[in-house]
């Protein structure tokens, strides 16, 4: 049966993938480039575009929380917390896991991970499947995960594989957008190919040597030998003048209007990277249009409209994969934490926490909790501003008029 539901290709590498109900899991040539989702890599706006992403939906917190009536709390007790927030397998710190997850929706489109189970249906393991190696086929009436990797070919059901999408045609599978930007980024890579061979002397000479007068059968040689010998003598000497017999002129060339655009190019191309993955661009270490007062407010930004949609994302996926309708019924869900990503300064902290405390929605010692402080014996009274306070039945405004 097997046999009839994996193909015989192999799949070790990334760019013979089997993704099924997509054709941009190979690569795509544009000009002289070849665009997959790891050649792009090496294209510095993509990298430290998946890089910013990947890393900071990895470094949030993720916790098991249970809401009891109104009460919620972190639910260290349950088996899946450890896998979530410490280790999902002998392989992945949590941390390297949701890294290496996010770094291939947004190189292919589709991140896998398989739902390790005990005999008693107890989530025990979270393993890591490579999207080159994983497909969704259908067999008779049903789908499944199909997997063929070092290990062997094996099925995953539906319900044991956790299946993060980045942005898709259809619902079952999410598309790379490496290759749907395919133009964008071969742009990029040509350009950088360009600058390359411009800069190693591959792509224009430097100058042009002339001849006065007319050169016989041996000049040339004779001409190159003394070109070369000439350039030796002031290799690695600085402020040197290249002395020329008086036959010979030299004329240095300069750059052409169109390669002196090429910078140019280059920049707008990582800002419309950037707008592909919808990150700021001082993010990427694009600071020419930034200003102290603007990066605070991206940054903001940046959490609002970039990270919240894949937290959506993760969470949900999550919560459907990990926990069955009884356990969600008993209020066990999954939450990433962005406090770390709002933290802001020293200075805006004690701002927040000032306007916490003294409207009472926040005690000293929960604020003491915060900045990994210890409890301090009398501080879990809520404090209420004068200003803040309702005032008691009876009492007079002062003014106030007597009835």
């Amino acid at each position: 049966m097997l046999e009839a539901i994996f193909r015989s290709d192999p799949l070790e590498n990334p760019s013979v993938p089997i993704t099924a109900d997509s054709f941009d899991s190979d690569g795509v040539f544009k000009s002289d480039v070849y665009v997959t989702p790891e050649t792009s890599m090496k294209l510095a706006a993509v990298y430290a575009c998946i890089y910013v992403l990947s890393s900071n939906v990895a470094q949030m917190p993720l916790h098991v929380m249970r809401k009891d009536g109104d009460r919620v709390n972190v639910a260290r007790d349950h088996p899946v917390f450890y896998l979530i927030h410490d280790e999902p397998n002998m392989w992945q710190t949590s941390y390297k896991w949701r890294e290496l997850k996010q770094r291939h929706i947004l190189g292919w489109g589709n991140g896998y991970t398989k739902v390790v189970r005990s005999k008693r249906g107890e989530v025990t393991g979270l393993d890591a499947c490579m999207p080159w190696e994983t497909t969704l086929i259908k067999t008779a009436n049903r789908y499944t995960y199909g997997v063929y990797n070092d290990e062997g070919a094996f099925s995953i059901p539906v319900d044991d594989m956790i299946h993060i999408r980045a942005l898709g045609n259809t619902q079952k599978m999410g598309l790379s957008p490496i290759l749907q930007h395919a133009e964008t980024i071969g742009m990029g890579m040509s350009g950088q190919k360009y600058t390359n061979t411009f800069f190693s002397g591959n792509a224009r000479p430097a100058g042009i040597v002339s001849v006065k007068g007319e050169i016989k059968s041996d000049g040339w040689e004779r001409l190159k030998k003394m070109w070369q010998k000439a350039s030796l003598a002031l290799r690695g000497e600085e402020n040197k003048t290249l002395l020329l017999p008086a036959e010979l002129d030299y004329k240095a060339l300069t750059v052409s209007p169109v390669d002196a655009q090429l910078i140019d190019m280059l920049k707008l191309n990582r800002s419309m990277i950037a707008g592909i993955f919808n990150v700021p661009a001082h993010m990427i270490n694009d600071l020419e249009k930034a200003t102290f007062s603007n990066i605070s407010e991206q940054a903001i930004q940046f959490v609002r409209y970039t990270i919240m949609p894949w937290v959506a994302n993760w969470e949900q996926e999550l919560n459907r994969r990990l926990f069955t309708r009884a356990k969600l019924a008993a209020g066990y869900y999954v939450r990433f934490n962005l406090a770390g990503l709002l933290r802001g300064t020293p200075k805006e902290r004690a701002e927040f926490y000032h306007y916490a405390v003294t409207d009472g929605w926040m005690s000293r010692n929960e604020v003491r909790a915060f900045e990994d402080m210890n409890p301090v014996e009398g501080l879990d009274k809520m404090l209420v501003s004068v200003n803040a306070a309702t005032p008691i039945k009876g009492d007079k405004e002062e003014g106030e008029p007597d009835e």
